[in-house]
């Protein structure tokens, strides 16, 4: 099946380019620009079309690579053309199949089809988003044509309910977005001490490279350290009498769901006294 997408931006460009690497035939862009079309379509040697019907008609697999906001509209203007037998998609995290109303009237089939991964580049190379697992949800009629179409990707593909599509992307979130800013606390905390913010950036490097690949080898509970894990109520009291009010509000609920993992790694041991005093902050 042949694909085409409307939305010439960080995520519609990376697809693009990825899906001609391993063969997926790309008939084009189309974008409100012009311009970003023709670039979109160079960087992955095929075609820019002016209008959406003409790009449309020449494709099988439709994508529609616009912000969240904008999907349902371009779906409004895409519907008034031929679409039936086409399979129309998005590839919004939080949003589900369902935004493309009255799809199944139309004769058409609708999914989301989500990579858990951070676009932040037109170019985003191959090898990178090939690591990257993508979501299904949409039509179960045709499910298996969709599957067909990604088999040829490296990637691995998650089926998943339209009801779960925003805890799911909160997920997402915690895990990419909510990272930075939690680095971006830590840093400002370090600035409050004397650090620079590069100095803040290459003291942290290590601790943080070296936690996060033992989480992603052995799991939050194996990979976990710290007072929280051996239960240093004293050092985590000191912590929140130098802390201000804000960053208290933050740094009380992760301790909170640390002790949750420190309980099941030790589950003799008990976390009563450190409760206590993360409830006396409350």
């Amino acid at each position: 099946m042949k694909a085409g997408f409307i939305g010439a931006g960080k995520a519609g460009c990376s697809l693009g380019r990825y899906f001609v690497h391993y063969g997926i035939p790309l008939a084009g862009y189309a974008s409100r620009s012009m311009a970003s079309a023709q670039a979109a379509a160079d960087a992955a040697h095929t075609q820019s079309f002016d209008s959406f019907d003409k790009l449309l008609s020449m494709c099988d697999v439709l994508f529609i690579t616009a912000p969240d906001g904008q999907i349902k509209g371009v779906w409004e203007q895409i519907r008034a053309f031929p679409v039936r037998g086409k399979f129309i998609c998005h590839c919004s995290g939080s949003l589900s199949s369902a935004i493309f109303s009255e799809i199944t009237e139309a004769g058409a089939y609708g999914y989301s089809i989500h990579p858990m991964f951070p676009f932040n580049s037109k170019k985003t190379s191959y090898e990178d988003l090939s690591k990257a697992l993508f979501t299904l949800e949409g039509d179960r009629e045709h499910r298996d044509q969709m599957l067909s179409f990604l088999s040829v990707l490296p990637n691995p593909v998650v089926e998943i309910g339209a009801e779960d599509k925003v805890r799911y992307h909160a997920a997402a979130v915690m895990a990419s977005n909510q990272m930075a800013a939690l680095m971006n606390r830590a840093l400002r905390i370090l600035e409050s001490c004397g650090f620079s913010g590069q100095d803040g950036l290459t003291a942290l490097a290590p601790l943080v490279r070296t936690n996060l690949e033992n989480i992603l080898r052995s799991g939050p509970k194996e990979a976990l350290t710290g007072p929280v894990e051996r239960n240093d109520a004293a050092t985590v009291e000191k912590h929140l009498r130098a802390l201000s009010g804000e960053e208290k509000e933050i740094y009380l609920p992760l301790c909170r769901e640390l002790i949750r993992i420190a309980e099941s790694k030790y589950p003799m041991r008990s976390y009563e006294h450190m409760e206590r005093i993360l409830e006396e902050e409350h």
